[in-house]
């Protein structure tokens, strides 16, 4: 009888990862499930560094009566991050700016000897917390040799003011009127959206072309003209390094997943069992033939890493298994989902465990025209795990016979 456990359970488990292929010899043969995915990442993975600078262009009141390069002024700054899949990331970006804006225009035309052209400089540290949204990867599946992307930036932060010229002590209004600047700076809630242009040079280092446009508070610059918030339009140029992986890759990196070592190993553990088991008494085996129901099958159907889709080679097994149904019509199945405790946490496990039986019930249903009464859903996400030798074996659906009372 633990002959029998054996060899059921090691045809379970190998065909939890690949699918079973039948031959007229007596040898079982697992052939591999070959897909191609991105690996698995942890957190410490694809992270990057920026540096960049470039210029400014104020938006503010007053200052658009100046001439066009009165009212640039330059920008440097740096940024670290990490892309959490290839088409979602995040940065914390930091930013030095040198702004300028000008004085009331009643002010400078009536008093030029006061205000000259009426331009003041100030500076500013810009610090955003930004989501980075690469829309290459979005709209399309994203591709190891992609050279251009083009991202989407949006993101709030802070703008701090500081550093205001002396000149403006000189100026007439007096604090707290209607053309006062306020020398004193402060710290502004700031957000802004925009895009980046990037060139992959090689695996570590792009090129990139950034222009965002900044909404921040009205007094930023000093002055305050009861408008909601003033602006500005920042471009800079820079480099992006990319930090390596624990694979020691610095990009994402798609996968092919077999192991046909794992394979060798099942088939040869497999056979082994069977030979063994073909040497036991008779008596032994007709017990496994009256075993009817309450049987694990020895059909099942493994899944991707999060996902809930039956790959075309799961497909066979499921066909498999409708077959089954159809030369036992005294037999119902329940379909039991799981997932592997190492990825995810309980919840999401639970209802991407549910997914996986309610799609092998879809596709028997659907695909097969097998009698959804003889069918039963169950799903255990990640608090059952039918195989504790290889986490990745409990992505899977198993099958287990009851008797069709209606038979």
């Amino acid at each position: 009888m633990k002959k029998i456990v054996i060899a059921g359970l090691a045809a379970v488990m190998a065909a939890n990862l690949y699918a079973s292929e039948e031959t007229p010899s007596k040898n079982l043969t697992v052939k591999a499930d070959t897909v191609r995915t991105l690996k698995h990442y942890k957190a410490g993975d694809n992270w990057f560094f920026s540096a960049f600078v470039g210029t400014n262009f104020s938006l503010s009141e007053n200052i658009r009566f100046a001439p066009f390069g009165k009212r640039l002024g330059p920008s440097v700054g740096i940024s670290a991050g990490k892309y959490f899949n290839p088409a979602v990331g995040a940065r914390v970006r930091v930013a030095y700016i040198n702004q300028h804006s000008r004085a009331n225009s009643e002010l400078v035309d009536a008093y030029p000897e006061v205000y000259g052209d009426g331009v003041y400089k100030f500076s500013m540290v810009s610090t955003f917390f930004d989501g980075l949204f690469n829309f290459n990867n979005i709209f399309k599946p994203y591709k190891e040799s992609t050279r251009f992307n083009v991202v989407g930036v949006l993101g709030i932060g802070f703008n701090s003011s500081f550093g205001f010229d002396d000149k403006i002590k000189n100026w007439a209004p007096s604090k707290g009127g209607q053309y006062y600047v306020d020398r004193s700076g402060g710290t502004y809630l700031a957000v802004h959206a925009g895009l980046q242009l990037g060139y992959k040079v090689n695996d570590a280092l792009d090129i990139n072309l950034e222009s965002t446009y900044n909404a921040t508070d009205d007094g930023y610059n000093g002055t305050r003209y009861d408008r909601k918030y003033d602006g500005y339009i920042y471009v800079v140029a820079g480099v992006t390094y990319h930090f390596k992986d624990h694979y020691g890759d610095r990009r994402f990196k798609y996968v092919t997943m077999t192991d046909q070592a794992q394979i060798d190993r099942l088939n040869a553990q497999i056979n082994a069992a069977r030979a063994e088991l073909a040497n036991k008494p008779e008596p032994i085996v007709r017990v496994e033939k009256k075993v009817e129901t309450n049987r694990v099958l020895d059909m099942t159907v493994s899944f991707i890493i999060d996902k809930y889709n039956i790959t075309d080679i799961q497909k066979n097994n499921v066909q498999k298994v409708a077959e089954y149904l159809l030369n036992n019509p005294n037999i119902n199945l329940i379909i039991t989902g799981y997932a592997d405790v190492q990825t995810g946490n309980p919840a999401y496990n639970l209802k991407l465990s549910e997914r996986r039986a309610n799609a092998v019930r879809d596709m028997l249903v659907n695909d097969f025209g097998v009698d959804p009464s003889r069918l039963r859903i169950d799903y255990k996400g990640d608090t059952v795990q039918p195989y504790e030798i290889k986490n990745e074996w409990n992505r899977v659906v198993i099958f287990v016979t009851e008797e069709n009372n209606n038979k």
